[in-house]
């Protein structure tokens, strides 16, 4: 007996020696920084072209200005003004509370410090000026060069806006994720150019929902842990918080299956004037208003390409519902 309580204790202290050198190394590791490369080719240059369709892309279909506005000016940008993007907004997730970038061109408290392959680094890695991962909550990594190239020229454009915003705050769990889960997503070295030809309206509208717009980043299941995708794409069931304590939103099913897919419900028609009606849950996740301020043939462009998808049978159940 007195020997399997001496090897008890051993392995007891072992165990609180591994533990402490896990958080030690965790408290350590959580905030490392990554060697990803600059593309130092990479320039800007402010051409009214470039700044109009950056601002059609940071308000439309890439719909930036809400989530790095705080969520008392979506009124505004519902009537359709052009709000900075002084950042602020937020989001608690299980890993901690995510803080949206001041992405005016202030040089302190914003993107002004920044250089164009920095920017482009951070869209295409999810890396920081200083190396540091980014929660990846900006899917646009393969967005094309000309697009990025455009948002960026509309954000150096504007007049920049003192906001210092908090850093991100994560618990044990987040900083765990950090250590261990989370780096630079795919550099992007597939990325195109130059955005598709619009006269090829399935790869456009593949383009768009795929790289710009987030069709499936958000109507995918994905861990909230680390904004992996664990589910299939397309099909739906990833629940988004609401204002409502204990409510979430679960996105739909939008593969054209014909049993659990809204797809298959809608008309070409249908589907644009939906995108024109705007919100009909109030704090509804979905910019509804961006996505209306996109061009019809946009639109139309990512129905075609959604009504390609393969049909994926994923019942979501309602789209506003209790958090499980």
């Amino acid at each position: 007996m007195k020997a399997l309580l001496k090897w008890g204790l051993y392995l007891a202290s072992a165990l609180l020696v591994l533990i402490a050198v896990l958080l030690i190394y965790i408290q350590n590791a959580w905030n490392r920084t990554f060697d990803v490369p600059l593309d130092e080719t990479f320039q800007v240059v402010l051409t009214p072209e470039a700044v109009e369709n950056g601002r059609y892309l940071v308000y439309g279909p890439a719909h930036c200005a809400y989530c790095h506005t705080t969520k008392d000016l979506w009124p505004a940008l519902d009537a359709g003004e052009y709000v900075p993007l002084s950042g602020g907004n937020y989001w608690d997730f299980e890993i901690g509370r995510i803080t949206s970038a001041n992405l005016t061109p202030d040089e302190i408290t914003g993107i002004g410090s920044y250089s164009d392959a920095e920017l482009k680094r951070a869209l295409r890695a999810n890396v920081s000026k200083k190396g540091r991962a980014l929660f990846p909550l900006m899917d646009f990594h393969m967005m094309s060069d000309q697009d990025m190239h455009d948002i960026i020229a509309y954000l150096r454009s504007q007049p920049p806006v003192v906001n210092e915003v908090p850093d991100n705050s994560f618990n044990l769990l987040g900083k765990f994720v950090m250590s261990f889960g989370m780096g630079p997503v795919d550099w992007g070295v597939h990325a195109p150019k130059y955005r598709p030809s619009e006269l090829d309206v399935i790869e456009y509208g593949a383009y768009l929902a795929n790289n710009v717009t987030a069709c499936m980043a958000c109507h995918t299941m994905r861990d909230l842990k680390d904004g992996s995708y664990i589910g299939e794409r397309f099909a739906g069931g990833f629940p988004m918080p609401s204002s409502v304590p204990g409510m979430v939103y679960v996105t739909p099913n939008i593969t054209p299956d014909p049993d659990t897919g809204i797809m298959s419900g809608w008309t070409e028609d249908a589907f644009i004037e939906r995108f024109l009606a705007g919100r009909v849950y109030p704090d509804s996740p979905m910019p509804w208003a961006a996505y209306a301020r996109m061009k019809e043939e946009d639109l139309r462009a990512i129905y075609a390409y959604l009504m390609t998808l393969n049909p994926v049978r994923n019942d979501t159940g309602p789209i506003y519902t209790e958090a499980k």
